[in-house]
């Protein structure tokens, strides 16, 4: 039994973390767009849903004792490319879209043994429910292991895989360690003895095949709990604090509901049971609410996640009391959830970002959480519906009109509504999904409503939610998520001045205008509203490289920096890293490095071997300047260590807020001592070096991590900053 529970959790180990090793190396070959670890995360689901079909169908028809055999080949066949071979990641020789590309080289790579691990979980299950071993009653407890593993590899792999082995060592480890899982596998095979009445595989036959609705159920319920924690990620990123390593709460989560749900003795309190409708009711006013920014940041993050936790406790039980009589039906119940799952995540990762501009995939987990729940034995007289269902209405429609800012007692009414307002709805899961669907069709007016603000234009995609508004001091934003991406007067007078950011006072700004380095032709990294482009000249154009088309279009279509330019200004779409490789050598004398946003941090655009090709772009006396202002990262010590690598001169520049300018810092990479000296006597940049508690590995494309410099104290100066009961 021990070694079924090893075996079973080195799998899920091995597989959950290959996929987050594969991934961060793609970034560096193919550019790191979204399209890159989207691609890979529905390779990583696909099969994953073939490995448990494969597994279900030929259990069925081999049984347990014949298909073992099946097993141990396929656990060896992978030895014949990699782990033992060494990964080929680079672009293929024949031209293919991007996406079939990474495809293709995932499935020659580590497309064996990931479908070998795949089917893992679903085959020590089946061998133990066929074995003579003392645990052969209940196979559901190793599901619970298999998640304690991915659950394992989830959280040690920032902390202590990527922050100290590079991409190349984890590898080395995890080739031995999946030699180990064989091993293990061909001991347990040899030691764990069939049961003879499982010796054969007609028992299929004779048991009695699960319901169409058991099989709905199953896959409802396991998409609901996917499309919960995604979303919920979703909106932390996107809407709350776009801080990198938030995104392994919810996942640990939704992994922690399955081991708590499906280990030997399940624990689920009754009470989250019989409230799951006040549950998913405060789920709902939480989506709402981490729009108005009321409240901190770790206390909205708390409460998300408090909620979710509810929520897939919830799902995961109602999976597990829903299970199948016969273990005969066990690889199907599986592979339902698994079905679901994938759905689940095509759903909100693929789907719902080009069909809505709100983050309404967190509205539809909950609608499937109501659909699966089951029907109250009486129901609540008509007149108590009513009052539940303008309660409602009462909480998202009217609330926000009157609370324009916290009010201690106007939160406490707020969630003594919500609480008595689901309470009702609850006890008619049918009348509970309606209204959820009606909430989910007017979203986008309450969405105006929370916010208080009068989009001009809003727009999802892969890569998140912009909003273009203009506010009351008559400019007009652009923002991302969370993160400003520029500003621009809206009167005709001024809205040829650079502000914000990149204002005359800047100091990316002040480099411009001064012309420190005699510039001839500017690149820059990161298009944002174009502002950079004022700084163009008839003799001096600006090449704007930008990931994403929908960010060009908008600072086309509703700010004029690019069209009102005195300058050429150039746009090429795509990944910078792999666009400027087809730029000539020494075509620039500034590249401006601009595309860091909150979680979405380029690392493959920020190392040593990145700026060997920034510097190939540069002239020789060229700088190379990075926009560096974050409130949860400091790269200043990833660029020391970086520029004192290559022998470059390295200083900082912080301006605070001061009229048309907000605060930026901006760091400077120069190979030129006469204009860096140039730049700390005359302009103000403060040279930049390395403090002891900064040492450290260099960041590369083979190792990069991120968890030294998050500064975590942002997140908690809020919580020190409010005060509810002064308001």
């Amino acid at each position: 039994m021990a070694l079924l529970i090893i075996v079973t959790f080195l799998s899920a180990f091995l597989l959950f973390q290959i996929e987050l090793v594969i991934a961060k190396l793609f970034l560096p070959n193919y550019g790191g767009s979204y399209l890159v670890w989207g691609a890979c995360i529905v390779f990583f689901q696909a099969v994953l849903l073939a490995g448990y079909i494969f597994a279900h169908t030929f259990l069925r028809r081999l049984g347990a004792s014949r298909y073992l055999k099946v097993h141990l080949g396929l656990l060896l066949v992978p030895l014949l490319f990699f782990p033992l071979r060494d990964l080929h990641l680079s672009f293929s020789s024949v031209y293919l879209p991007l996406v079939l590309d990474i495809f293709w080289r995932l499935t020659i790579t580590i497309g064996p043994v990931f479908f070998a691990l795949s089917t893992m979980s679903l085959v020590t299950q089946s061998w133990l429910s066929s074995s003579l071993l003392k645990g052969k009653d209940n196979p559901y407890g190793l599901y619970a292991v298999s998640n304690l593993g991915s659950l394992a590899a989830l959280f040690t792999y920032p902390f202590i895989f990527e922050q100290y082995l590079t991409n190349t060592e984890q590898l080395q480890i995890w080739r031995v360690l999946y030699l180990v899982l064989v091993f293990g596998n061909v001991l347990a095979w040899r030691m764990i003895k069939i049961d003879a009445r499982h010796l054969d595989k007609t028992e299929d036959v004779i048991s009695s095949p699960a319901t169409g609705w058991q099989i709905l159920r199953w896959l409802c319920l396991g998409a609901a709990g996917v499309v919960m924690f995604m979303s919920v990620t979703n909106i932390i990123t996107y809407e709350v604090a776009p801080v990198p390593l938030l995104w392994v709460i919810p996942l640990g989560i939704y992994l922690m509901a399955f081991i708590l749900n499906f280990k030997k003795n399940p624990w689920c309190p009754s009470w989250m049971i019989r409230y799951i409708g006040p549950i998913i009711g405060f789920q709902v006013m939480m989506y709402f609410l981490s729009q108005k920014h009321f409240l901190p940041v770790l206390l909205m993050i708390a409460l998300l996640c408090g909620f979710l936790f509810f929520i897939c406790m919830y799902t995961q039980h109602q999976l597990i009391r829903s299970k199948p009589s016969s273990s005969a039906q066990m690889t199907l119940f599986y592979v339902m959830i698994s079905l679901g799952g994938f759905l689940g995540g095509i759903l909100t990762s693929w789907i719902v970002p080009l069909v809505s501009n709100a983050l309404i995939e967190y509205l539809i987990g909950l609608l499937l959480v109501a659909f699966m729940m089951p029907q109250a034995s009486s129901r609540m007289p008509v007149w108590k519906l009513c009052l539940s269902v303008i309660g409602v209405a009462l909480v998202f429609f009217v609330w926000p009109h009157f609370v324009k800012e916290y009010h201690l007692w106007s939160f406490v009414l707020l969630w003594v509504a919500v609480w008595f307002s689901f309470l009702g709805l609850g006890s008619d899961k049918k009348i509970l999904a309606a209204v959820l669907g009606g909430i989910i069709l007017v979203t986008p007016v309450l969405e105006s409503i929370w916010q208080g603000e009068h989009f001009l234009v809003k727009k999802r995609n892969y890569y998140g939610i912009y909003e273009v508004y203009d506010n009351k001091d008559g400019i007009r934003v652009l923002v991302h998520g969370t993160t400003l991406h520029g500003l621009e007067f809206i009167d005709q007078e001024r809205r040829r001045v650079p502000i914000g950011y990149y204002s005359p006072a800047s100091a990316i700004g002040s480099l411009l205008i001064n012309d420190t380095f005699q510039a001839k032709r500017i690149g820059v990294i990161g298009l944002g509203t174009g502002t950079l482009s004022m700084y163009s000249k008839l003799s001096c154009p600006v090449d704007y490289y930008e990931l994403d088309a929908d960010v060009y279009k908008l600072a086309s279509d509703y700010f004029w920096y690019i069209t009102q330019a005195p300058g050429e200004v150039n746009v090429i779409l795509g990944d910078a890293r792999l666009s400027l490789k087809e730029a000539p050598d020494a075509a620039y004398d500034v590249l401006a490095i601009d595309a860091f946003s909150g979680d979405a941090i380029p690392t493959h655009l920020v190392n040593r071997d990145v700026l060997k090709e920034y510097r190939r772009k540069l002239t020789p006396r060229g700088a190379i300047v990075f926009h560096i202002t974050n409130r949860y990262l400091n790269l200043e010590p990833v660029l020391a260590k970086i520029a004192a690598d290559s022998g470059a001169y390295v200083a900082v520049k912080d301006v605070g807020d001061e009229g048309v300018n907000m605060r930026s810092i901006w760091c400077i990479l120069t190979w030129d001592d006469d204009r860096f000296i140039k730049l700390i006597t005359q302009e103000d940049w403060q040279p930049l070096e390395i403090s002891p508690k900064d040492q450290g590995r260099i960041w590369t494309d083979d190792y990069s991590t991120i968890l030294p410099i998050i500064n975590m104290g942002e997140l908690a100066i809020s919580l020190e900053a409010f005060k509810p009961l002064t308001k």
